[in-house]
């Protein structure tokens, strides 16, 4: 479960970017910085298989579960944002290992300076190698994937079942565990993408939707989309801060100014966390760590980050 929102800005407000990770409660999440560079390798190895490398990829911020390659939600030097979803269709059973949901995130980030680019980058390659492969961590989870796609100016919702598409270029955005496009903008095979491939209707992601959409409506700034990640609900799975089995474990606030300037909890229950603020270009701060050091994750060493109000 997670839940990921995004609002273009206009004359008076910046556009703004969000997300919350739900993952497994043990699962460590940490957050990354890998600078661009120009790659002299041919092949690239993601979560489980090997696909074509690009000659140049730039610098990004991402959180990530320790153990894929991939990530939950990231920004880039350009001002790229991509989170993505989990959404259970009527075709989300296969368990061949391929690209998986936070492979395509990592991906769009790396090889795209704008959220259009990102786009098409993702589309052509869930056209080659298609996705699949479990996603959890101690208990196996195989499911197709939506995205949250944007940059200062763009917005894309993109979902995806298998190697089929569709796309919905929107102002203001959020989305859940579910698919929400009925009248796709581009498509691979149908325009009611939600009608076709929605398999049991997620009643929870749905409210969840509806009461993260609610608030982002009037929010203006980052103090906004603080209280949105932080919101619970007294029915059952619908908080946007998630705790028990599933549990928000690392939160991400973004505003696209001309550097984005990205907040992050950093580790699990925003309701209870600060968010840390930081800028491309600055000294990495504590609890970030380059890929290199991924495995030296103090915090999750310690189950849990001390950074609380």
């Amino acid at each position: 479960m997670s839940d990921t929102l995004g609002k273009i800005g206009n004359k008076k407000h910046d556009s703004m970017f969000a997300k919350n990770s739900d993952r497994e409660y043990d699962e460590p999440q940490i957050m990354v910085f890998i600078d661009g560079k120009q790659n002299t390798d041919k092949k690239l190895k993601t979560t489980y298989i090997e696909i074509e490398q690009v000659e140049h990829t730039h610098a990004i911020l991402i959180s990530k579960p320790i153990w894929m390659w991939g990530a939950e939600m990231g920004v880039n030097d350009c001002g790229v944002c991509i989170g993505n979803e989990a959404i259970n269709t009527k075709t989300s059973k296969d368990n061949k290992k391929s690209l998986i949901g936070m492979d395509f995130v990592r991906l769009g980030l790396e090889r795209a300076s704008s959220a259009k680019e990102a786009l098409n980058v993702m589309i052509e390659l869930l056209q080659k190698y298609g996705q699949g492969g479990n996603c959890g961590y101690n208990k196996e989870s195989y499911y197709d994937n939506s995205f949250l796609i944007m940059d200062k100016h763009t917005l894309y919702i993109l979902e995806t079942v298998g190697k089929n598409y569709a796309v919905k270029e929107k102002k203001t955005a959020s989305i859940s565990n579910c698919l929400s496009i009925s009248n796709a903008d581009i498509y691979s095979d149908v325009k009611n993408f939600k009608k076709k491939y929605t398999d049991i209707p997620k009643k929870n992601a749905n409210i969840r939707k509806k009461i993260t959409y609610k608030q982002l409506i009037y929010s203006k700034n980052e103090e906004d989309l603080f209280k949105i990640m932080r919101t619970h609900s007294k029915k059952d799975n619908c908080s946007i801060c998630m705790h028990g089995e599933y549990e928000s474990t690392n939160s991400m606030v973004v505003i696209l100014k001309d550097k984005p300037i990205i907040y992050f909890t950093g580790c699990p229950n925003p309701c209870k966390s600060n968010y840390i603020k930081y800028i491309f270009g600055e000294d990495l701060i504590y609890p970030i760590v380059s890929e290199e050091n991924q495995d030296n994750c103090d915090f999750w060493k310690g189950k849990r980050y001390t950074n609380f109000k």
